[in-house]
């Protein structure tokens, strides 16, 4: 059995029943797949998703849902593969249940095409022996651990990591560096960037027609990542799924692609 699982507060309620629910319910085989969220004071799901109120809760969602994840896994040994992802910025246009038959064994997942320096991600202090993880990953492209697919043991074992090296569980970007560590360290196949596209970092142009987002062939875009710490700064005005949303802010993506361009130009010097 499959699991495509999320984690939410009250803050992205309506985004998650809406348009990352609604998308996903609407785009994707569930047939052989169940729905998680992990709920962090979210009221009014739907009947038929499974509600997981969270367990651990002291430190950044980002976080810790990784390990509220690894609870219910560890007690529901049903499912075989999982897609975890953010239930705040996503959006599914098409079917991507498919994902689930290829490469079980591995973490798939997108590498960011234009990415930061892992030194502005998060700081060596709020790491256990931050100085090698850093190490290991400062000349990798690092995976967007907004999509991830796994199996079960994949997911075990990053949380599990993610409680003995996160010592700051507070900390934004904790989710990214631990989740490149445990990634690159297992093995991991790098998924097209149409399953986790990020408008502001893809190298591939893309269009919006009919508030659907196309790549430049006409592709419907399967999963579509509104990525963005502030939501100010996102690329997408007005994100979601349905008609009369995403209007595409073409000054912010300009801005990001500068922004990480000009700091991986300066590590190297």
């Amino acid at each position: 059995m499959n699991l495509i699982a999320t984690a939410g507060n009250e803050k992205i309620q309506d985004f998650l029943v809406n348009d990352w629910y609604r998308s996903l319910k609407e785009n994707v085989d569930l047939s052989k797949t169940d729905v998680l969220v992990i709920n962090y004071g979210l009221t009014g799901l739907p009947k038929e998703v499974i509600n997981f109120p969270a367990v651990e809760r002291s430190g950044l969602i980002n976080n810790t849902r990784f390990i509220n994840l690894a609870i219910f896994l560890e007690n529901h040994p049903e499912y075989d593969q999982i897609l975890f992802c953010d239930g705040g910025d996503i959006i599914f246009q098409s079917d991507i249940s498919h994902l689930f038959e290829e490469h079980r064994d591995a973490f798939r997942a997108v590498v960011e095409q234009l990415s930061p320096p892992i030194d502005l991600v998060v700081k060596e202090e709020d790491l256990v022996n931050g100085k090698e993880i850093k190490s290991f990953l400062s000349n990798k492209k690092l995976f967007n651990v907004g999509v991830i697919i796994a199996p079960r043991e994949g997911f075990l074992e990053l949380a599990r990591t993610m409680e003995r090296r996160l010592k700051n569980i507070n900390v934004w970007g904790g989710d990214t560096v631990i989740g490149n560590y445990v990634i690159y360290k297992n093995p991991h196949v790098e998924l097209p960037s149409k399953y986790n596209f990020i408008p502001s970092t893809a190298r591939e142009k893309f269009y919006v027609k009919d508030s659907k987002f196309y790549l430049e062939n006409g592709e419907l875009i399967p999963i579509v990542h509104n990525a963005g710490r502030y939501r100010f700064l996102r690329p997408v005005k007005d994100f979601g799924y349905g008609p009369g949303k995403n209007r595409v802010n073409k000054f912010n993506i300009w801005m990001f692609r500068m922004l990480f361009s000009v700091s991986n130009f300066l590590k190297m010097k």
